[in-house]
């Protein structure tokens, strides 16, 4: 059974992520998890309003019940949003969560770190960050991987990438495509001197990728299906999203932390905020699980 925890924003008419697990069958062997979180009020207050909030996610997931979808839902107090949905996620033994999208601005992010972007760097189970597409059934599914990295830990990462995007792929009736982006280094300056070191020509890069790119299990990608562009990260994985209309990007990430983090942002912290499609987001499972 795959266990799906859904976070229902109260200030969002149109429940993207609610709405999203229609995609899947009804009839599919699931649980699905509706979980409206709220935060902390005063005692006086916090009996009604609970009450309250629990009739009313109780009618929003009504109608999906009717169709035949097996569904639960919980309200629940929170004094920081993604560590409790954090904490739903592993008391539910979640496999995914779906939550709607919150871009921002770059100049906001810079003041105070976002919900997406602590799930993006905490959240152990895949994190599916639902964009306002209106349906991303049988658009493609674009794995964004990162190859030539000379590291077991991306590599093991990739296969994550390209097992989920081509499950999904099956479930919305789908092809999979997949890109991997790569930049030439300016050359290094160091007290008036330059490095003589030749840098590899753009066409060695490309060839070098599609090299890594055939080495991984790609499956039943087929070979104009890859993609391998010269530019940041984040920009040419949202350009090739958009040129194939993709309905889903899935992306793996090392949810790097503290002042690296914070400064730099990851690729895919970066993918978010200039997307027009879902995102989702995989990591490697931690040793001991």
């Amino acid at each position: 059974m795959t266990r799906i925890l859904v976070v229902l924003d109260p200030n969002d008419d149109k429940h993207l992520a609610l709405e999203r697990s229609k995609e899947l069958p009804p009839d599919s062997d699931l649980d699905i998890h509706v979980v409206l979180f709220i935060q902390h009020e005063s005692a006086n207050v916090i009996t009604q309003t609970f009450k309250e909030r629990t009739d009313w996610l109780d009618e929003q997931v009504r109608p999906y019940i009717d169709d035949g979808y097996r569904m639960s839902t919980e309200v629940v107090l929170f004094s920081n949003l993604y560590e409790s949905v954090i904490v739903s996620a592993l008391k539910l033994g979640a496999d995914f969560v779906l939550k709607p999208m919150r871009q921002h601005s770059l100049f906001s992010t810079m003041l105070r770190t976002s919900t997406d972007w602590n799930l993006i760097r905490h959240c152990p189970v895949p994190l599916l960050l639902v964009s306002p597409l209106e349906s991303t059934h049988g658009k493609p599914v674009l794995a964004a991987v990162d190859v030539c990295s000379g590291d077991d830990y991306h590599d093991d990462l990739n296969r994550i990438v390209l097992s989920q995007a081509q499950r999904i792929a099956r479930v919305l009736g789908s092809d999979c495509a997949l890109v991997n982006a790569y930049s030439i280094a300016m050359p290094a300056l160091a007290v008036g001197t330059i490095d003589t070191m030749p840098l590899p020509t753009s066409k060695e890069l490309i060839l070098e990728r599609e090299v890594a790119i055939q080495a991984l299990e790609t499956g039943a990608i087929a070979e104009n299906q890859m993609y391998v562009e010269e530019g940041n990260a984040a920009v040419a994985i949202n350009q090739t999203a958009r040129n194939l209309n993709a309905g889903l990007i899935v992306i793996g990430t090392v949810g790097r932390q503290g002042l690296s983090g914070s400064l730099i942002g990851n690729t895919a912290e970066s993918v978010i905020e200039g997307t027009s499609v879902d995102v989702l987001v995989v990591k490697l499972p931690k040793p001991d699980e």
